[in-house]
């Protein structure tokens, strides 16, 4: 479940996980702490490395959690780096937004963002080294060694269950949809639904049914028309049979 197969085959499992969890939080308050991008840019090499190398993890997989990280992280340094900014500001590039606020990039902000940007990576890759390579029995069991109250842990571990838990059920959902809609995605539905009304409206039109149809009409109108529509690649060789 989530990251748990991953850290069942890690090289680093059976390492007892306490050791583990202290090593990543140290290098977590230190990437944290300090205020430089090379520590960050250090740290998120270093941990990857280990991963790879000391857990066995495929590069692949190290770089495929962190994708979704690093998309909210892009998002949220972009508005560091790009801010309003007064006319005597001296910056890297601006413009002026609806012709009265001055919008630009400083060298101060760019460093700023830079500097968010690198502490957040490194982070989350002593984050993931723990998650990759120590299984979350494994470290439910470490906090209650570690004296951590009960209750907080048993949260914690109800927490991470119920995440996969929707992610399984809105896998399913979604097998749903493909089988009994041909779903395939909203630019295919919002397609499929532009194909549905065209033959509406060309069947309606070969009936000999009006086209100025008021809403309680639209039922009767698609009653009228002997054919099935069906939303998937084949729609429309489906709806012409």
């Amino acid at each position: 479940m989530g990251t748990d197969r991953y850290a069942y085959s890690s090289r680093l499992k059976e390492v007892d996980p306490i050791p583990k969890l202290w090593f990543s939080l140290t290098v977590l308050l230190v990437c944290l702490f300090s205020e430089s991008i090379s520590v960050g840019l250090v740290t998120a090499l270093v941990m990857g490395v280990l991963t790879v190398r000391l857990g066995g993890q495929r590069p692949e997989t190290v770089l495929h959690f962190l994708k979704i990280p690093l998309a909210f992280l892009v998002i949220g340094c972009a508005t560091i780096v790009l801010r309003p900014i007064s006319e005597e500001t001296e910056a890297l590039c601006d413009f002026h937004l609806l012709g009265q606020f001055r919008w630009g990039i400083t060298v101060g902000y760019l460093q700023m963002g830079l500097m968010v940007f690198c502490k957040a990576v490194g982070a989350i890759s002593a984050m993931y080294f723990l998650s990759l390579n120590t299984p979350v029995t494994d470290l439910t069991m470490a906090l209650e060694r570690l004296h951590v109250p009960r209750l907080l842990v048993e949260l914690m571990e109800l927490i991470y269950r119920f995440i996969f838990v929707l992610m399984d059920t809105a896998g399913r959902i979604r097998v749903a949809q493909e089988s009994r809609l041909g779903y395939q995605g909203f630019r295919q539905s919002l397609e499929c639904v532009g194909t549905m009304l065209s033959l509406v409206f060309l069947r309606a039109w070969e009936t000999g049914c009006t086209l100025h149809w008021r809403p309680e009409d639209i039922p009767g109108v698609l009653l009228r028309c002997p054919w099935s529509i069906r939303m998937g690649k084949n729609s429309i060789s489906g709806a012409l049979a």
